[in-house]
């Protein structure tokens, strides 16, 4: 302000101060000698000589550090707790593991998992039952080491084609067991990825169907036995005309004998004509024990030469009937092939025919009216069609839906099981379909099976 005078500034321009600029300084060491806090008196004074501290000195360390300490405990809390959870999810997914493998013991059915190279990973208990080998022999192992080399080569080829497709597959096989025991089993396979993406192989699940092939067998054979009456009919009809004929040349040669006129020539076209009757006979009940003979595998078979041994078998009862049945080949050059079991096909044709024979008789028909089953062969591009009609009569359009299911019967002593075993075998054993339905006064049974095998 007295500079600002000596210059020349008027004084009334100098603004009045009514805060002193002053700074209050002290000497620490002064102070220290005369005890005195002058802290209590001015505020925020400056003090000079005043030794340093450690923190004053190192002030950005120390924050530094702190702040450093603070984040590291933070993270430790989280680590600590990031590690708490893990281990819950850990003993969560070690007791879903343990849930998983009594889930997989205590399913009936065998399982297995192998990766993309058809080494096995794992298994269930059925499974090592099965093969009658522990887990640890199984696992490292393939198809080849527990399964005939055709069914593990065919199962290899399906192995790779879902690989490739992603999809699903079902297949049926039989084998034998180590302890001789046979097993039919449909395996129904699929491929499973890591949590990466990456396909990690196929599983398995194996369906053990021996026991119900085994009890529909049984009801084959009972449906079979249950025919047995319509069967010895038949071969008593197919006997008659031998019988009569056997009985005409007995006579013959014996009268032949007591005349005294028996020739060598005689006895020998005896002999022959004979012969040629027994064996008719013989054919006769070798038909029909092939019938009651259970077919044990599936192969290609003749319909025509089916449709004949039936014929042999129940032609003449249908004969004597006062029924006419017809066979109408679409082509009768060509040679019409299914892929099956033969004999229980026979059996589904004689049980359809002779209930439309039964049906026919009950309606007694005059003398002079036959009664009509045509049997209408065909072709088509997967499959061939066998149809039976008879023209005994409509069924109920009540029932009509009914007739196929099991010990469902019209007859008084009816069992119910031929046409339920006639859709067993068609459908479920030989893979093709059976129906029925009314035209007119007609009832058309269809059968449609593959010609190949599929």
């Amino acid at each position: 302000m007295a500079l600002e005078i000596l210059n020349g500034k008027k004084i009334t321009d100098i603004p009045i101060l009514e805060k002193s600029p002053n700074l209050y300084m002290f000497d620490y060491n002064e102070l220290k000698r005369f005890n005195l806090d002058v802290t209590k008196y001015i505020e925020n004074p400056i003090i000079i000589n005043e030794p340093s501290s450690i923190y004053r000195e190192h002030t950005k360390f120390f924050v530094i550090s702190t702040l450093t300490i603070f984040i590291l405990s933070i993270i430790v809390v989280i680590l600590k707790a990031n590690i708490q959870r893990r281990e819950k999810l850990e003993l969560e997914l070690s007791n879903r593991i343990e849930f998983d493998k009594v889930l997989l013991d205590t399913i009936p059915n065998p399982i297995y998992y192998k990766n993309v190279e058809g080494k096995f990973l794992g298994c269930n208990t059925s499974f090592a039952n099965l093969v009658s080998c522990s887990r640890d022999e199984i696992i490292g192992k393939t198809a080849f080491d527990f399964f005939p080399h055709k069914i593990a080569t065919a199962n290899t080829l399906i192995d790779k084609e879902l690989l490739y497709t992603f999809s699903t597959s079902t297949s049926e096989f039989t084998f034998y067991t180590k302890a001789n025991e046979m097993k039919h089993i449909i395996l129904n396979k699929a491929v499973y990825k890591n949590i990466d993406g990456s396909v990690g192989g196929i599983v398995c699940i194996m369906d053990d169907i021996t026991e119900r092939i085994q009890q529909k067998q049984f009801l084959i054979q009972q449906s079979k036995l249950a025919e047995m009456g319509d069967m010895i009919a038949a071969i008593a009809h197919q006997w008659n005309e031998p019988l009569v004929e056997l009985s005409a040349l007995v006579q013959d040669i014996q009268t032949s004998y007591l005349l005294k006129e028996l020739k060598d020539d005689e006895v020998k076209e005896f002999v022959n004509d004979s012969m040629v009757q027994i064996k008719y006979m013989s054919k006769t009940l070798s038909d029909f024990r092939n019938f009651l003979k259970p077919s044990t595998k599936k192969n290609l078979f003749s319909i025509s030469k089916a449709l004949n041994e039936i014929n042999e078998i129940i032609g003449k009862q249908v004969f004597y009937s006062n029924i006419k049945m017809n066979f109408n080949y679409e082509n009768e050059n060509e040679e019409l092939l299914i892929y099956g079991y033969e004999n229980e096909f026979k059996q589904v044709l004689l049980n359809i025919i002779n209930n439309a024979k039964n049906k026919i008789v009950e309606k007694n028909l005059p003398i002079n009216q036959k009664g009509t089953i045509d049997i209408n062969i065909r072709r088509s591009s997967n499959s061939n069609t066998i149809e039976i009609v008879d023209d005994a009569g409509a069924i109920d359009e009540k029932i009509i839906n009914s007739i196929f299911e099991p010990y469902f019967t019209t007859k008084e002593d009816g069992t119910g099981l031929g046409l339920y075993m006639a859709k067993v075998i068609i459908e479920e054993k030989m893979r093709g379909t059976i129906s029925v339905r009314n035209d007119g006064n007609h009832v058309i049974f269809t059968i449609k099976l593959p010609h190949k095998k599929v």
